[in-house]
């Protein structure tokens, strides 16, 4: 049915019964689709990309550059803060411009352990990396400091709302980032790393392999087999949220199958998931490995406490486990973008499932 101008009425009807009550069952209407538009597109109430000019994106970008120009070596303090407190630790560092980065835990298990040349984190994280942090902050620059004795300048990523979600300290003479934190709305620092020693080497000092190691990742994945992936029945989405882009996905085979490693960004911090076909299998109990179970959205999901942000569940015949050093808030909307856990878990399965991730990947 038509109005005198041709176009039809609101949520149809006959134009003689369009009376007050109709009226408003049109307005009804038209506001339940504008909230439906609004909560299945782009950031929630609150959220959203900040506007306002990026003084501060060539310092980031300089930094990303001089990681793949200069060598160094040094020592890290870092930590990071879960829901049930902050871990710390203390790492060496040995970076090549070549080859990577390669990161020693004084006391830890293994020796060296290899963080590759292409990579979706800092010191070097990528074109698309900083591409996220551009697209979903302001950059700007704030002010100077020191770090470790060497002067540095302040670069700043602010939300929509003002606050600071992130801070870099950039070394004047190197150009490289020497500390960086990432906060989370409530301005309480998640994620922080700093050099408490840091002294440029020449190449052959600073090597960090010899450019033949195993990826520790895995393969890299292309457009057309992620494609191919998903056709399959496989979940590997290309955003977790409004902000957190896919930045870089990959497989690594296993007796029983592949194992998928995907990493997502808002250019300050990283998420990620890794996902397998299976069940999570019988263990010797999981309190061992910190984890605690959370019963919701129909089922249990294993969560870390102090320090990186752990989850792993199954859901549908696949495990899914996450790792963030991000803040809580986006760690709980990536999770629920991904499909919910199975009604079906147990702690002894975890101590299992954390082991074999362990075993894999190194962490």
């Amino acid at each position: 049915m038509t109005g005198r101008d041709g176009a039809p009425w609101p949520c149809g009807g006959d134009r003689s019964r369009y009376d007050g009550s109709t009226a408003l069952l049109a307005l009804c209407c038209a506001l339940l689709l504008a909230l439906t538009l609004t909560a299945s597109s782009g950031p929630g109430s609150g959220q959203g990309p900040a506007g306002g000019a990026d003084d501060g994106m060539d310092l980031l970008r300089r930094a990303a550059d001089a990681s793949r120009k200069v060598s160094y070596q040094g020592v890290q303090a870092i930590s990071s803060t879960g829901p049930a407190g902050t871990e710390h630790r203390v790492v060496e560092v040995e970076h090549s411009a070549e080859t990577g980065t390669r990161f020693h835990e004084p006391g830890g298990a293994g020796g060296m352990r290899l963080r590759p040349a292409a990579s979706s984190e800092w010191p070097d994280p990528g074109a698309r990396v900083l591409d996220a942090l551009e697209e979903n902050y302001r950059v700007v620059r704030a002010g100077a400091g020191e770090v470790s004795g060497r002067p540095a300048e302040l670069v700043e990523a602010l939300r929509a709302d003002g606050g600071a979600a992130g801070r870099f300290w950039i070394d004047g003479e190197t150009g490289l980032p020497l500390r960086r934190m990432t906060l989370d709305p409530l301005g309480r620092v998640v994620h922080f790393s700093e050099f408490t020693e840091f002294r440029v080497v020449d190449a052959a000092a600073g090597a960090a392999g010899d450019g033949r190691s195993p990826d520790p990742w895995g393969d890299r994945l292309d457009q057309g087999e992620l494609r191919e992936l998903r056709a399959d029945g496989w979940t590997a989405p290309d955003r977790l949220s409004w902000n957190y882009r896919l930045m870089d996905a990959r497989t690594k085979r296993k007796p029983s199958g592949p194992v998928v490693h995907l990493s997502y960004s808002d250019g300050l911090s990283v998420i990620s998931v890794f996902v397998e076909r299976g069940r999570l299998g019988p263990g010797s109990g999981g309190t061992g490995q910190g984890m605690r179970a959370v019963e919701g959205g129909g089922g249990t999901v294993y969560m870390g406490g102090a320090g990186q942000q752990r989850r792993m569940w199954e859901s549908e015949e696949y495990v899914y486990t996450m790792l963030a050093d991000a803040p809580a808030d986006a760690v709980a909307a990536a999770a629920a973008s991904l499909p919910g856990p199975d009604e079906v878990g147990f702690w002894d399965r975890v101590d299992r499932g954390f082991a074999r991730f362990g075993d894999w990947f190194g962490i």
